[in-house]
């Protein structure tokens, strides 16, 4: 039996007995050997198991605080979170994108308990890293059939809403993330499909919420939507309108759930009515 079946076995008997990790095992020798297996193309043993097991043991403390440290120091490496950066369509995306999840798992600890994990400099630090992986990853694809979620752009967008939470990220930081999400959106060579822009739309909001950043500027990243590269090219040309509109309708909706927001609104309609094709209007 190889390595990673036997450790899909072992995943499965602690799941199946309330995630309780037998006491012969050490905790933090086992996340080790979760992380050697994160880029599985198995989809039950890194998403249903792995995962699991190892955000279960970051939010309930059965690491301590070194440990998860360690483990986020590995993660942040080129062995996982830039493994292969900036290939497509290849099965290294899991070990990046699964990575990434772990780092929002390890932000969102740090988050919900009275005594931080992290100081300032250790949250830019890992602030710095996310907004890398958003700028190089070029691989976007979301359900892979048999082997599962890939979803890096949505789970990236999941990390950056748990950054965007902490008060060590202020206005600088978050006009970044802004400028980061408008550029993921202006992909040319991909068409989203699995809800990716509803989870950057979620960190948007939060961003928004958030309060550091003039209402004015607000309004104008929302403008600059208006500024679509295109080459004259099907079916690039084609793939970058559905983004942008996919994202600034799905913006739309969850602000006008919202009271206070009706200059939001107004430019997004204008970015939306100025960038659909006339046929459509």
């Amino acid at each position: 039996m190889s390595n990673a079946n036997e450790l899909k076995e072992k995943l499965r008997s602690i799941r199946d007995n309330n995630w309780i990790i037998p006491e012969e095992v050490n905790n933090y020798e086992l996340a080790l050997q979760c992380l050697d297996n994160i880029g599985s193309v198995d989809a039950e043993l890194r998403d249903n198991l792995i995962l699991e097991l190892l955000c279960n043991m970051i939010i309930e403390k059965k690491l301590t605080d070194k440990e998860v440290k360690d483990i986020l120091e590995i993660i942040l490496s080129e062995k996982h979170l830039f493994y292969n950066i900036g290939k497509i369509e290849d099965d290294s995306v899991f070990n990046r994108s699964f990575s990434m999840l772990i780092v929002e798992c390890i932000v969102y600890s740090h988050n919900e308990n009275e005594v931080k994990l992290f100081n300032e400099a250790e949250i830019i630090r890992i602030y710095k890293a996310v907004i890398r992986y958003l700028n190089e990853e070029k691989d976007v694809r979301g359900y892979v059939m048999v082997k599962g979620w890939a979803h890096t752009v949505a789970h990236t967008a999941d990390a950056l809403e748990e950054l965007v939470s902490c008060k060590e990220i202020k206005e600088r930081e978050l006009i970044e993330i802004l400028n980061g999400i408008k550029k993921k959106v202006g992909i040319n060579y991909y068409v989203y499909v699995n809800n990716e822009e509803e989870r950057l739309v979620t960190t948007t909001i939060n961003v928004i919420e958030r309060k550091v950043i003039s209402k004015e500027k607000i309004l104008n990243w929302i403008k600059g939507f208006e500024n679509m590269e295109k080459i004259g090219v099907y079916p690039e040309d084609h793939n970058l309108i559905c983004n942008h509109k996919g994202f600034l309708s799905a913006l739309y909706f969850r602000l006008k759930r919202r009271s206070g927001t009706e200059e939001f609104l107004h430019a997004i309609e204008e970015v939306i009515n100025k960038t659909t094709p006339k046929h459509f209007q």
